[in-house]
């Protein structure tokens, strides 16, 4: 195992640069496997991980993926030797009104950085408590311009290849979570150990596959399966099953439910939507029959927690409901009446000895962040972020052929599953992988302006056939001179005579 833990990164970051030679964007392999670094054991490639002294993991991650954008476009070379001559590096014009709604959020966001500067009078500070969520920013408008210039193919591609990549890391966690194989994650603290039917169970995040809403969304939303997908699906389905997180199999049960609605309601997918419905039904019994067979005590657990909130009698009773609740109210109660529209700011822990607390409670849920740092504005514009974007990738999913139409719908999937995980995690503003945290939304922004031109082209090439086929009905030069020659009209220049 512990060959494995060193092969397994490697040949993964080498299988992506080889792909890379034919489809460049797959030079994004690196940033997205040091997303997924310890569930495939990324965090053993050390050259990545220097300096030592940077504070964050998501410091590294950025550096990289800034690394990554420069080799793309090829900007250290001089601008004649470049291979790729795109002059717009961060993608096309921005795409109303979802990236004015985001522009918006960043705006506020750096105009509570620069209140925080003057009421704390130290600008460094304040720049670097907020520059992880920053970095979330950042990140988009690097992956915008690479996503742009890749085109839609290579981009479906690219992600084919991250949903089998999270595959792996899924088995892997199935395997230490759910059949306790010893020597996958070593030297790693799980989060909590149960001791439940006489036999100890382990729940963990740190290693958990990072593109699990990917994934399902991917499976749901493919027009063809093979042995292949029906397989990605189970293997996913085994990793939500042994995370113990009844969130997670709400989401991966609404995620799969909306994809398949919308397939129902675009027009002519009726029968095809019905088929797949019926296919992942089936997936879905055999794997709970394998899970009850094989896994009895784990799924015993799981279970016992579903069944435990049901009988509570509601939701809200449930004991993490509750306690996420009452970290709502205490950090309302901090921010206090008059800061609770606009938030605290970004003070450090030395500044203001609750920022520590808050941090940990945003662990469990990205809400308590944003108020805290931004106050209830930072929470209706995060809120109004996921909306808007939501409701363009539902548009574009009942447009466009259909390579357009299954990425437009696979990105409603996942923005759809990271707002509701938004409840339990802090999901896009995570400090361990925010610089291509907004990968899904950069590839709506760029999947717009894909439809846009390509809708621009089309009534284009109709103008141009119309005009082709535009021909005059009867053309009455050739008998006009032929009648003036008959009468004798040679024309009225000098030394022409009129009619004999």
């Amino acid at each position: 195992m512990n060959t494995a833990r060193m092969v397994l990164p490697a040949v993964l970051l080498v299988y992506f640069l080889w792909r890379s030679t034919r489809q460049r964007v797959f030079l994004l392999g690196l940033p997205f496997l040091m997303t997924m670094y310890y569930s495939i054991f990324f965090d053993g490639l050390k050259p990545f991980w220097l300096p030592y002294q940077w504070s964050e993991v998501s410091d590294h991650m950025m550096f990289w993926l800034v690394v990554t954008w420069i080799i793309y476009f090829d900007l250290l070379l001089p601008e004649r030797r470049r291979s790729v001559r795109e002059r717009r590096l961060l993608g096309p014009r921005l795409s109303g009104p979802e990236e004015l709604v985001l522009l918006a959020f960043l705006g506020y966001m750096l105009l509570r950085v620069g209140l925080t500067a003057v009421q704390h009078m130290d600008l460094g500070s304040a720049i670097s408590q907020a520059r992880v969520l920053l970095y979330a920013f950042v990140g988009y408008f690097l992956l915008r311009g690479v996503f742009a210039h890749a085109g839609r193919r290579a981009t479906l591609d690219f992600l084919e290849a991250v949903v089998v990549v999270n595959t792996i890391a899924a088995a892997l966690f199935v395997l230490h979570q759910g059949f306790h194989l010893p020597g996958i994650y070593v030297n790693v603290i799980e989060h909590s150990y149960i001791v439940f039917g006489g036999q100890v169970l382990t729940r963990s995040f740190y290693f958990m596959p990072q593109f699990l809403p990917l994934a399902i969304a991917y499976c749901a939303a493919r027009w063809r399966w093979s042995v292949l997908w029906m397989g990605v699906l189970l293997v996913s389905l085994g990793a939500v099953w042994v995370s113990y997180t009844r969130a997670l199999v709400a989401v991966a049960v609404v995620e799969i439910l909306l994809v398949l609605a919308v397939r129902l309601l675009r027009r002519g997918d009726v029968w095809p939507a019905v088929k797949r419905a019926a296919q992942i039904g089936l997936i879905v019994a055999v794997f709970v029959a394998i899970a009850l067979a094989v896994m009895p005590t784990q799924s015993a657990y799981l279970f016992s927690r579903i069944t435990g909130t049901s009988a509570r009698g509601s939701v809200a009773a449930d004991e993490n409901v509750e306690a996420r609740l009452s970290w709502w109210r205490t950090t309302s109660e901090w921010v206090g009446k008059g800061n609770r529209e606009f938030g605290m700011g970004f003070p450090t822990p030395g500044q203001d000895g609750r920022v520590t607390r808050v941090e940990e409670m945003s662990a469990d849920s990205v809400w308590v962040l944003m108020l805290w740092n931004l106050g209830l504005v930072g929470v209706a514009g995060l809120a109004c972020v996921f909306t808007v974007y939501a409701w363009r990738a539902a548009t574009m999913s009942f447009a466009g052929d259909d390579d357009a139409a299954m990425l437009s719908l696979v990105l409603l999937g996942v923005i759809v599953a990271v707002f509701l995980q938004g409840f339990v995690q802090w999901t896009v503003f995570d400090p361990w992988h925010t610089p291509a945290a907004l990968w899904f939304l950069a590839l709506v922004a760029v999947e717009r302006y894909r439809q846009r031109v390509g809708a621009h082209e089309t009534v284009a090439g109709v103008a141009r056939t119309v005009a082709a086929n535009q021909r005059p009905v009867f053309d009455t030069a050739p008998h006009q001179r032929m009648h003036d020659g008959i009468l004798g009209f040679q024309g009225s220049g000098p030394g022409r005579g009129g009619p004999r």
